[in-house]
């Protein structure tokens, strides 16, 4: 099918969509609250939509991207939109919970709208490119008809899962993963930068890391599927040293020591519950519980 498709949403995230399918030659249609933001994209030669309403009729796929799924469902949710609609495929790129994902789906399945939702896992400039990941979750079927217009955005556009909020589940993990690893470099860069040790030093050290930090990966996942918390190697009570150091360090120097405190807590928590000499993948029982 040549699919026309309209883009809702034209924010840095939402221009480089629109532009990637534009490029890839499908007919694209765009719709902004702040008309000037679309300005851009209409001298490359995208058409312009004045309302949301003629945004939708002028298209058989519909790709939302604004700033999350209440302002989605704000735009949406009017009567002549819905019936614009109806019987097209509508695919989610905000960012939003699993939970919104589901009650979207929900609201979509009701108004007879195709739904495939998904999560972006790249900045924009990646997009359009091969190192670009895209999760959806939804209909195989569903995602195997519009997946011409998906990979105009990059080669890596994943279904991860059938259920609805799949997609934003896996977002939302890896985004949590990424963000210890940036702060954690952020936070060693400015111990190194204290105490006057080159940087590169530090970045050196840290690609040296990489396999060693696999393998911990590695052990810890399977430790959790097999429950096996024995800590053979170094328990959480060793592990609980680094925090520690690290506080202390940042009250020396004046340095915020937040992140610590909070890895500190956990582990203190466990050590409180009996856990000190059981594995470091023994915390993911106290995150679990909360």
């Amino acid at each position: 099918m040549n699919h026309r498709v309209t883009v809702i949403g034209t924010g840095r995230m939402g221009s480089a969509l629109a532009a990637a399918l534009f490029h890839k030659g499908f007919a694209t249609t765009i719709w902004n609250r702040t008309a000037s933001k679309t300005e851009p994209l209409a001298r490359l030669g995208l058409r312009v939509a004045h309302t949301v309403v003629e945004a939708v009729r002028e298209s058989d796929v519909v790709i939302v991207n604004i700033s999350d799924y209440n302002t989605t469902l704000e735009l949406l949710q009017h009567p002549d939109v819905e019936s614009a609609l109806r019987g097209k495929i509508l695919v989610q790129l905000s960012s939003g919970t699993p939970k919104e994902a589901r009650q979207m789906e929900s609201w979509a399945r009701q108004k007879e709208i195709a739904y495939l939702d998904g999560a972006i896992a790249s900045y924009p400039i990646g997009i359009g490119t091969s190192e670009c990941t895209i999760f959806y979750s939804g209909s195989t079927e569903l995602f195997e008809r519009v997946k011409p217009v998906l990979t105009a955005f990059g080669d890596n556009a994943l279904l991860v899962g059938s259920e609805i909020g799949q997609a934003s589940a896996l977002d939302v993990a890896m985004l949590t993963f990424t963000l210890g690893a940036m702060f954690g470099f952020l936070q060693g860069h400015i111990v190194c930068e204290a105490e006057n040790l080159p940087t590169e030093e530090f970045m050196q050290s840290v690609r040296g890391l990489m396999p060693v930090l696999e393998g911990l990966v590695n052990d810890i996942s399977e430790r959790l599927q097999k429950k096996d918390y024995g800590g053979d190697q170094a328990s959480i009570e060793s592990w609980s040293v680094a925090p520690r150091e690290l506080i202390g360090w940042c009250k020396d120097r004046g340095v915020d020591h937040s992140i610590a405190d909070a890895y500190l807590g956990l582990m203190d928590k466990a050590i409180r519950n009996g856990k000190g000499q059981a594995d470091f993948a023994n915390l993911y029982e106290v995150l679990r519980k909360g």
